[in-house]
């Protein structure tokens, strides 16, 4: 097992403060070439951007899933889904939870979707949670 550098949970954790100070409910990282582009939207609309480079997500998205709930063998690159619900690492202030959805880096499409629930909001029941 890799370990995970303390610096790309906390950088996780700071994209989802960002997120809840702009009541958000979405966080994701897009591939764009050998970039990697997080966004921040509030329904639907992107509220905050910035990129990285495409090497350096492997560790963002390692961080994140290190602070999911059951986090266990996850492989940069793969297909996984994951809650977390502070057992880890407290969340940020009102946020209940966060669901992510993993994929492998595909120019133009979603490499992270991370899905907010507040305190506030109702469950659907679709994630689990």
């Amino acid at each position: 097992m890799n370990m995970i550098a303390p610096e790309s949970q906390a950088e996780m954790l700071t994209l989802l403060e960002h997120a809840v100070a702009a009541h958000a409910n979405v966080v994701q990282v897009k591939v764009a070439g050998d970039q990697a582009v997080v966004e921040i939207l509030a329904t639907g609309s992107v509220v905050a951007s910035r990129e990285m480079p495409l090497a350096r997500c492997n560790d963002l998205l390692r961080g994140a899933f290190s602070l999911c709930d059951e986090s266990d063998d996850y492989q940069y690159n793969t297909s996984r889904s994951a809650r977390m619900t502070g057992l880890k690492s407290a969340l940020p202030k009102g946020l209940t939870m966060v669901f992510l959805q993993f994929f492998p880096a595909r120019d133009g499409q979603r490499h992270l979707v991370a899905r907010l629930t507040y305190d506030s909001d109702t469950c659907c029941g679709t994630c689990g949670g």
